[in-house]
């Protein structure tokens, strides 16, 4: 919806495409430099950023072929997607939307973020010396201690972050026990 609301300000245009462009550039610098240190066989390889990274690039490429698509039937007054993964299609009317939309020449004044918005409590590294996977898990999962859900059931935002957190420590740990054996 925002590349649609840009489409009538040149300047917004512009700068939303170079923007897009150079992510894209930047993602495939990362899977450049990772290919040619597998190309020499190098042991500084991290299996995990080649994944992110391709991972980024497919989804720069998804967003860009679907910016990309035409629906039929779509025109000057409207303009119409598909939900993915379901059924479902949205059609926008482009002049409702222009008027719902004001692009300002100055900024607007932000909030700045406060201590109390980001309370978390500390959470401590694992120390990995003389750890094996078992070892690590252990530690990960005291460290992370009860886990708390919302009344939807999902993780709340302090345990997920926990979870995520200790789940990044462990592709690190692996990935440098891998590292090693090779």
């Amino acid at each position: 919806m925002f590349c649609l609301a840009a489409e009538d300000d040149q300047n917004l245009k512009i700068a939303r495409d170079m923007s897009f462009i150079e992510e894209l550039l930047k993602t495939k610098s990362i899977l450049t430099l990772l290919k040619s240190k597998i190309d020499e066989g190098s042991a500084d390889v991290d299996i995990m950023d080649y994944a992110i990274a391709t991972k980024m690039l497919e989804n720069k490429l998804a967003i860009l072929t679907a910016l990309n698509i035409s629906v039929e039937g779509d025109g000057e007054d409207k303009v119409s997607f598909n939900v993915f993964g379901s059924n479902k299609s949205i059609v926008i009317d482009k002049a409702k939307m222009r008027e719902a939309i004001t692009i300002q020449d100055a900024p607007v004044q932000e909030r700045q973020a406060q201590p109390e918005d980001n309370k978390m409590t500390e959470m401590p590294t694992i120390d990995t010396t003389g750890l094996d996977e078992e070892g690590f898990l252990k530690a990960a999962v005291e460290a992370i201690g009860a886990v708390t859900k919302t009344p939807s059931k999902t993780l709340d935002k302090e345990s997920f972050i926990k979870v995520f957190k200790y789940t990044g420590e462990f592709a690190k740990f692996k990935n440098a026990e891998l590292k090693k054996t090779a």
